[in-house]
């Protein structure tokens, strides 16, 4: 006669009830994380305005949502009653499209791109405002050309608006002869709108990759702002300058046909420029590369700076450049001005 099988033994009623338990907790978790999430894509990208009308809708939606979750006795009921009200937020805000035609602020109000031809790049775009020390801007975009084989180095502007918390980085690019190159990724602003960090985790603003002179883009945040900024001479090869350049004009380029949102974690300033190139996104993660107001001190343990002193926190205070930047103010050798006494610019 055939051999019967064993019945394999039955889990103990305790294993069944905490597993049970633990999955609806996870349930219950994910439920109260999206619906939180989906209140603030409510209140940022709603179609009321953030700061107005989207507070009374994220409002309304979120006790809606909320009172479903609690007043809703049969599980798979409640599930199905709160998976149609979150898409009810989830499809339209997956169909909101970045744009480079909006109203936007004279700041940003063009689109950058760059030509290679033979050797010589050429900016388009390329912003070059002035500002009096009366408080009048002109403003003024134009063409820029530089000679790719008289690209010398990078350095790096480490502007900590937020402390030791928050800051943007710049980058500049010495062509010798033809001048520098100077690159911020920023948030592309319309018309009314401000930088909120909650608005940065949504699609609040669209990512800019803009091009100008230094002039322009550091004297509106020493001068004009008033600003601490601090500079740097990076310690990179030809090869490496060479690679980040290439790589940020492909990005421009990309932008100028396809725009892009920005993000506060995954699309910022920052995280921009360490994903687009290889060198950069080999780097292990330090938490300072998000909250980036000590940037500059994770590049200097790495050894990326030229000149470097005994300690980083004397090497920042020789990188100070505010009051050099306010005393050439007018000066037509602003670049050259702000470099002097500077480490690495020996």
């Amino acid at each position: 006669m055939p051999k019967k099988k064993k019945r394999s033994p039955e889990a103990p009623d305790w294993l069944y009830r905490g597993l049970t338990r633990v999955g609806a907790g996870i349930r219950w978790v994910f439920c109260l994380l999206a619906t939180l999430w989906a209140a603030g894509a409510v209140y940022v990208d709603g179609p009321l305005g953030m700061n107005s009308g989207n507070s009374w809708l994220a409002i309304g939606w979120l006790v809606i949502a909320v009172a479903g979750l609690f007043v809703i006795r049969v599980s798979w009921l409640r599930f199905l009653v709160w998976t149609a009200w979150f898409l009810v937020v989830l499809v339209p805000w997956l169909l909101i499209s970045p744009s480079n035609d909006r109203n936007w602020k004279p700041e940003w109000a063009e689109t950058g791109w760059v030509q290679l031809d033979r050797g010589l790049l050429t900016f388009h775009n390329y912003r070059n405002f002035d500002y009096g020390t009366d408080g009048t801007v002109t403003e003024i975009w134009e063409s820029r050309s530089f000679d790719l084989r008289n690209l010398r180095g990078m350095d790096y502007f480490h502007v900590a608006f937020g402390g030791d918390l928050i800051a943007h980085p710049i980058l500049s690019f010495d062509f010798g002869p033809d001048g520098r190159a100077a690159l911020s990724v920023e948030t592309r602003r319309e018309v009314g709108e401000s930088f909120s960090e909650i608005g940065g985790l949504y699609k609040k603003f669209d990512l800019q990759y803009l091009w100008g002179d230094e002039r322009d883009f550091i004297r509106v945040r020493t001068n004009i702002r008033n600003e601490p900024v601090y500079l740097y001479r990076l310690m990179m090869t030809p090869d490496e300058t060479l690679f980040v350049l290439l790589d940020s004009i492909r990005n421009t380029n990309l932008l100028n046909s396809q725009p892009k949102f920005y993000n506060v974690v995954s699309a910022n300033c920052t995280t921009s420029l360490f994903a687009q190139t290889m060198e950069f996104r080999n780097a292990p993660f330090d938490i300072r590369m998000l909250a980036n107001g000590r940037l500059d001190e994770l590049i200097y343990e790495k050894g990326g700076f030229r000149g470097e002193t005994s300690s980083f926190q004397e090497m920042r205070e020789r990188a100070f450049i505010n009051p050099a930047a306010q005393a050439a103010h007018e000066d037509a050798d602003f670049s050259e001005r702000i470099r002097q006494s500077r480490p690495g610019f020996e």
